[in-house]
């Protein structure tokens, strides 16, 4: 089976099953009673010549639809945007999405002391992302290692 692309109707589709998989603890999400937006700011280099959102229908933690829209035509009481590099670290789990809101490197719309109240049942939302076995059209990044030191053979 093909991975989805992040931010495509399959992946908001999976995205979207995950979230009501009957799999973990989900007293944390059922207290979340919004719709949300997970915006992707224009990456044209990667496929994405425009802002992208996934908008998901929320009641009490179900995810009743997931549906992908021009980022302009979304309407939610919460809309959380970042670029693509943020995304690609929040959906593989190395980026807590309520951290990165309150870091500036995902950007809220809508009220954050909510959002803070309900920090748990937000973090496991965002984080059913992390189950969607997910393609990106990039190469995974290289994290930096010093090479091994050498001895001097003098």
């Amino acid at each position: 089976m093909a991975r989805p692309r992040i931010f495509t109707p399959e992946w908001a589709a999976a995205l979207r099953d995950a979230i009501n998989a009957p799999t973990g603890d989900r007293e944390p999400v059922r207290a979340w009673v919004w719709p949300v937006a997970l915006v992707m700011d224009r990456a044209p280099e990667l496929g994405y010549p425009d802002d992208v959102a996934v908008l998901l229908e929320l009641r009490r933690g179900e995810c009743i639809a997931a549906k992908v829209l021009p980022a302009g035509e979304v309407t939610a009481p919460f809309i959380i945007r970042g670029e693509y590099d943020t995304w690609r670290r929040v959906v593989v789990g190395e980026l807590d999405p309520v951290t990165a809101i309150v870091g500036n490197r995902l950007h809220l719309e809508g009220s954050l002391i909510t959002l803070m109240a309900n920090a748990r049942a937000a973090r496991a939302l965002v984080g059913r992302a992390t189950a969607v076995p997910t393609d990106f059209p990039d190469p995974p990044p290289v994290h930096a290692t010093s090479p091994a030191p050498t001895p001097d053979h003098a």
